[in-house]
């Protein structure tokens, strides 16, 4: 693998590519879903062009309601989602169309995301304006830029490995030239070699078409390699966002801590010196206890939890190079 590239000098002067303000989901409607703890609680961010940000979290933390939330799968309950400037909040599905060439989305699974009844052509083709004069061309131009024979428009999806399968995926998004990709877990589906490649190939296809992508995972390792950013998520709340080293190597949170010490590495020596340094912490396990409603939702886990910390909600607050919600990000650093 090669190592994240580093955003332009110019991209915090730039419009964001994709912006989220403030943003909160409630399932169901009516009073009950009001009075329910949301979803996601009041998230923030921006990708700029050319920019990969990370969205980790645990299983149930929230990161694939967002996405949900910015394709118009899952309709925001508060606030704001932008796409080169522009708020899509409100947009109903059938105006969302026009966004096709500036926001697309490549899901997880390389198996079920393609139409095993339709040509590799066909699918590609399906996102273009009816009547493009060039729509096979662009389809093969697609195939070609993902390291695939332009032929393949003719074949089914049956005739390809999942590997080459999430590459057609990656076309598929790439053949309307947009500027914003939610990449859902793209490579948790794949085998390690072909997980390189896929990263490898996604890296490349950014920097060279200045690609905004928001890229949802739950492996810290793949988003440190891929991303320039991270925003750690538990029960829909931000814990922790900055530059994805500083998170990844020096955590100002017990919970990006634990995520950290939990990730896995190839050398056992490692390994083991990780789980002892989880096991140090103290960090309780998930669904141990209900967070509370008006303090910070990971009290309950927290070994550095105070009456305060079930008490108020701590904001983000500057602490090194990370803003990080907790009250005692301090002691954690010493």
């Amino acid at each position: 693998m090669t190592a994240a590239a580093p955003v332009r000098e110019d991209a915090a002067t730039t419009t964001p590519a994709l912006e989220v303000r403030d943003l909160v989901v409630r399932y169901g409607s009516g009073r009950k879903a009001r009075a329910a703890a949301p979803a996601i609680d009041r998230v923030s961010f921006t990708v700029a062009p050319g920019e990969t940000l990370g969205l980790v979290g645990e299983s149930g933390s929230g990161k694939s309601t967002i996405g949900k939330a910015i394709l118009g799968l899952q309709p925001p309950s508060e606030g704001q989602v932008l796409v080169q400037g522009r708020d899509i909040t409100s947009l109903p599905l059938r105006k969302r169309r026009g966004l096709a060439a500036d926001l697309r989305v490549v899901f997880q699974d390389p198996y079920s995301s393609l139409n095993p009844a339709r040509t590799i052509g066909q699918t590609l083709v399906e996102p273009l304006p009816r009547g493009t004069a060039d729509a096979t061309t662009r389809a093969r131009q697609a195939l070609e830029s993902v390291g695939l024979p332009g032929d393949a428009v003719d074949r089914y999806p049956t005739q390809f490995s999942g590997g080459q399968r999430q590459r057609i995926a990656i076309a598929r998004s790439l053949v309307v030239r947009p500027k914003v990709i939610v990449l859902d877990e793209p490579v948790s589906a794949l085998d390690l070699s072909t997980q390189a490649q896929v990263l490898n190939l996604l890296a490349d296809l950014r920097d060279e078409h200045g690609l905004a992508f928001l890229f949802v995972a739950h492996d810290l390792g793949v988003v440190r390699f891929l991303a320039q950013r991270t925003v750690v998520l538990y029960r829909g709340q931000v814990m922790e966002t900055g530059p994805v080293d500083d998170v990844t190597l020096h955590p100002r949170h017990p919970y990006t801590a634990a995520l950290t010490s939990a990730a896995p590495v190839p050398r056992p020596a490692e390994q083991a010196a990780r789980r002892a340094a989880r096991e140090a912490l103290g960090i309780g396990t998930a669904g141990a206890a209900a967070p509370s409603p008006t303090g910070c939702p990971f009290a309950t886990r927290c070994p550095l939890a105070t009456e305060v910390c079930t008490t108020e909600r701590p904001a983000l607050r500057q602490v090194g190079a990370s803003l990080t919600a907790c009250h005692h990000a301090e002691e954690l650093t010493a």
